[in-house]
Formats: structure tokens, C-alpha cells, sequence
């Protein structure tokens, strides 16, 4: 059985099929995939789960370029760890202020800390990072999550206030919760951004942070060492 499958997302924007082949082109491995057009992020993503049967499952957004060759098996060796649940391609080392909970409500208090990448344009959203490491909490751009997260979670939460603004923040709390860890693989891509949005959202910002900050305070707020 083949390692790993592609879940695309896509609502075929003109550019997304070139970012698609620049997935293809510098993976070592042909790898299978499932695209899902046209739906609110996390059915897309049940869909995905549901349809596929590959022990880990790429959540690439399907504006993301990406240049490494052999990106595919840098991010596979570190599943050969089965400590690991989920790998990205750019992630914090914090997640949440320390006093988060110590302090009323206050959206800010959940931001990521300590911003880390190997995007082409890394340093207007962070610091460069090119090695392989532990972090807290992962960009929802590039996500590789082992099956079994999903299948320990009932799948993805499709009746929560979860959708497109806190995703892969649920998901990483979900991963901590089940005492697994979050690797960040500096992989060389880029994001274009802004290209697959468009659709009514099902949860406002405001909701899905509240939602976020209620039903999460058993693994936030959560940091790594630096």
C-alpha cells in the first residue's frame, strides 16, 4: 500500500494545478490523491479521510509551490517515528500567551509564538528555518497527518464550531491531547495565498477563536523548547 495520499481541497483557481505538479515534480515517489472541488474546508477534508485508506494523509493548500526535491521522503522519515502525528511545513514554537487562562477572554492571547518557516518569503512572516524539529502548533497551509489522529478523533469534527480559521489549530491541540508530537520540516516552497477562498464561511472568526479557546484549555497554552 502506498505510504501517503494527496487530499486536495480546491475550489480551481487558474493556478492550481501548476502548484499541484510542482508537488508531483519533486516528490520522489508517485503518490495517489483524491480531489474534493468546491466545499467548505473541513467536509472537504471528511471527505478526504473517508475515501482514502494511506496511513498518512497530505493537506497541501493547493496555492502552495513547492521547490525540494525529495520533499516527500523528508517528510515520510518523520513519521518513521511513531511518537509523531502530524508534520508541517510552518510552525510556532508557542502556542498561546502563558497567561492565557489567568486573563479574560482576549482573541490576541491565542496567537502563535515564535514563527518558523522555510517559505521563499519566510522572513515577512517569521524567522528562516530550514532544519526538522519539534514545535508546538503548525500552519494550516501544508499539514501531514497520520490516519490514526483522525480515526482516534472520530474524523474530522464536521458538527463543531471548527472550519476554515482554526482547523489546524484544533487538529494540533487534538495531536498534544493524544500525547503525540509536531514536527516542522523546513521544506523550500511558497505560499501564494488567497487563492482557494471564496465560498460563504460556515463559522465566523470570532466563533470558531471562542469555540477554540473553550474546548482546548486541557493542552493550551503549549510551548517547546527553543
Amino acid at each position: 500500500m502506498n505510504k501517503m495520499v494527496y487530499g486536495i481541497a480546491t475550489r480551481h483557481w487558474s493556478g492550481w494545478r501548476d502548484c499541484v505538479d510542482s508537488w508531483i515534480k519533486t516528490a520522489t515517489e508517485s503518490h495517489p490523491f483524491i480531489c474534493v472541488p468546491n466545499m467548505p474546508i473541513l467536509p472537504a477534508f471528511q471527505l478526504i479521510y473517508l475515501g482514502t485508506s494511506e496511513p498518512i494523509i497530505a493537506l497541501i493548500h493547493d496555492d502552495v509551490v513547492i521547490y525540494e526535491k525529495g520533499w516527500d521522503q523528508r517528510v515520510l522519515h518523520q513519521f518513521e517515528d511513531p511518537t509523531v502525528g502530524l508534520v508541517g511545513f510552518g510552525g510556532a514554537l508557542g502556542h498561546g500567551t502563558p497567561n492565557l487562562y489567568q486573563v479574560p477572554y482576549h482573541l490576541p492571547n491565542l496567537a502563535r509564538q515564535h514563527f518558523m518557516s522555510n517559505m521563499r518569503s519566510a522572513e515577512q512572516h517569521g524567522t528562516r528555518f530550514a532544519g526538522d524539529r519539534d514545535v508546538a502548533v503548525l500552519d494550516g497551509m501544508a499539514l501531514f497527518v497520520r490516519r490514526s489522529v483522525l480515526d482516534a478523533w472520530g474524523g474530522w469534527p464536521v458538527a463543531e464550531t471548527i472550519g476554515y480559521f482554526m482547523y489546524a489549530e484544533n487538529l494540533c491541540c487534538e495531536v498534544r491531547r493524544q500525547g503525540l508530537r509536531i514536527r516542522l520540516c523546513g521544506v523550500d516552497f511558497e505560499h501564494l495565498g488567497g487563492k482557494s477562498s471564496g465560498t460563504e464561511l460556515p463559522h465566523s472568526y470570532e466563533d470558531e477563536h471562542r469555540y477554540f479557546y473553550e474546548r482546548n484549555k486541557d493542552v493550551m497554552p503549549f510551548s517547546v523548547p527553543r
